[in-house]
């Protein structure tokens, strides 16, 4: 109940402010809210806990997942849930739910796990079958080539990234590559900020606030990830701050109404 007091009190101003835009600019901000509500809506979820090097292992993924994925599914959105994928299973299930992506109006892919940047600064994802020794390139699947993949269908998408939960490795830098319009990325903390893996919690903080915001009415996807940053930022003292780039189409986009 407090956690839901809280995220009222966050998010209030951002209806003040909608309000206004529309009355000080009722022409330009004419209502297109139907229009900014997608029917047929798919999302991918996948999440990797159980890794080769046992070192790698982490507890909230699964649950994350599951978490999402109930939100998701009050919403009506199409699911594809899936676990532990190697490297050879995480590339052609992203491949192929592109495929699927031109044939509806608005897509998500959400990921948990592990999650690396290479010297240049490039982002991947880390298979299960991730291997130390191996360059990124070969044995971790790019961030950057995702991105191009779903913004090349030229839909509105949103890629949302809770991952970096090693002190190690904390906070993916923003991709270096041309401003995508059509795909919103968001990342669960930003570049040398620590993630939660909370070991006493369900749930990262990050997916428990964001699987509760996302089912709030009206709110749009900018709006969402918005305020979920500023919960975050609160709840962890400053040391977590999620941050969203991107996507300036799918950004008015709402769920529900």
């Amino acid at each position: 109940m407090r956690i839901a007091i809280q995220i009222v009190l966050i998010i209030f101003p951002i209806f003040i402010i909608g309000q206004d835009l529309n009355h000080w600019f009722s022409e330009e901000f004419d209502d297109k809210s139907k229009e900014s509500i997608p029917e047929n809506k798919i999302a991918l979820i996948i999440a990797n806990t159980d890794y080769d090097n046992k070192n790698l292992d982490l507890k909230n993924p699964t649950n994350d997942a599951d978490t999402i994925a109930a939100a998701l599914r009050k919403l009506d959105f199409e699911l594809t849930v899936l676990k532990d994928l190697n490297r050879a299973t995480l590339k052609s299930e992203i491949i192929k739910f592109r495929a699927k992506i031109d044939k509806n109006d608005f897509s998500i892919i959400y990921y948990a796990g592990h999650a690396m940047q290479d010297q240049n600064g490039n982002s991947f994802l880390l298979p299960t079958d991730f291997d130390v020794g191996s360059s990124l390139e070969d044995s971790a699947v790019s961030l950057i080539k995702t991105l191009n993949l779903i913004e090349s269908m030229s839909k509105p998408s949103l890629l949302i990234l809770d991952a970096c939960r090693e002190t190690a490795n904390n906070g993916l830098p923003k991709p270096d590559i041309e401003d995508p319009l059509n795909v919103k990325l968001a990342f669960s903390t930003a570049f040398g900020k620590y993630a939660s893996d909370d070991q006493s919690s369900k749930n990262t903080i990050y997916t428990s606030i964001l699987s509760k915001l996302i089912l709030i009415e009206g709110l749009t996807v900018y709006e969402i990830l918005h305020n979920t940053s500023k919960f975050v930022l609160k709840k962890t003292e400053n040391s977590q701050y999620p941050v969203h780039y991107f996507g300036i189409v799918t950004e008015d986009i709402q769920f529900k109404r």
